[in-house]
């Protein structure tokens, strides 16, 4: 899979999220990550004095575009490491 693909599948997911919660929401483009495993993107509100809770980025994997939420309560790449050790992949 390419990043293209995962781009779609990352906005179809976040469009998903904005219609369930009547938020206006957005891929954070600049913070997306590659690693070996797939991507992992961030999302935002759009409104500019309107800041989320809660909103874990989340992994495309390359293999199959399954769409993988981390969490908030930990630095995000311990989520990642551990994405990383359970599929078998790198975490580069």
């Amino acid at each position: 899979m390419e990043l293209a693909a995962a781009h779609e599948i990352a906005t179809e997911y976040v469009q998903r999220l904005a219609r369930t919660s009547g938020l206006p929401l957005a891929l954070t483009e600049s913070a997306t990550l590659e690693r070996d495993f797939g991507w992992v993107f961030f999302y935002r509100s759009t409104r500019e004095d309107e800041l989320l809770a809660g909103n874990a980025p989340f992994i495309v994997d390359r293999r199959d575009g399954s769409v993988h939420v981390t969490g908030t309560a930990r630095p995000v790449d311990e989520y990642l490491d551990a994405y990383a050790r359970q599929h078998g992949t790198a975490c580069r």
